[in-house]
């Protein structure tokens, strides 16, 4: 399955299907974050404060979209107004630039595109797909060259690929299973899908 068809299946989901995509991607990508709270927990200055509970944030927000989601009651932009504010822990890339931050950016990215979903606006599944192998690059390239110092682009590239194509599979079955997948099934998916 290619990262192309993948695309290509999501784009006739439902608001609700588009949801528990986004959702899914959120859930099994974003204890990652806490890898940039880890960065910056010496940063004392005020911008940084934002971002010391952001793990926190987002998983009350995983948390509240999921129980929601698979209540059979629509979510509306007033159920989810107060988590309007998680586009402030994304991180200015003028501020930090690690591959933490990056990470951390992608993270938000997918969170918010479940709230713009949710208020009807634009949010193609096909960026929360592309935000997810974003992620997978910046931690697995990281990971290649920690182990490899002397490695080279395209050993690392080979390097990344499997875990490209594990995540483009796992997405494949998820877009298969999505519309008459039980709240247990998604989460058992989400738990043997973790990105880490």
């Amino acid at each position: 399955m290619s990262e192309k068809s993948v695309k290509e299946k999501s784009l006739n989901l439902s608001k609700e299907n588009k949801i528990k995509f986004n959702l899914s991607s959120l859930i099994r990508i974003k204890d990652l974050y806490q890898l940039f709270e880890e960065e910056i927990q010496d940063d004392d200055y005020d911008y940084a404060q934002r971002f010391k509970n952001g793990s926190t944030q987002l998983t009350e927000f995983s948390d509240y979209v999921l129980n929601n989601v698979f209540s059979r009651s629509e979510l509306n932009s007033s159920d989810i107004e107060r988590f309007n504010t998680l586009d402030s822990l994304a991180p200015e890339d003028d501020e930090y630039s690690s591959y933490q931050a990056a990470i951390a950016v992608n993270i938000v990215l997918i969170a918010t595109n479940i709230i713009k979903i949710v208020k009807g606006e634009e949010a193609k599944i096909k960026s929360t797909i592309d935000y997810t192998l974003d992620v997978i690059n910046n931690l697995k390239s990281e990971e290649f060259f920690t182990n490899n110092p002397d490695g080279d682009d395209e050993e690392s590239e080979e390097y990344l690929e499997q875990f490209y194509d594990k995540e483009i599979s796992a997405e494949d079955r998820l877009l298969d299973t999505i519309d008459n997948i039980s709240q247990n099934d998604f989460i058992a998916f989400n738990e043997e899908n973790i990105i880490n």
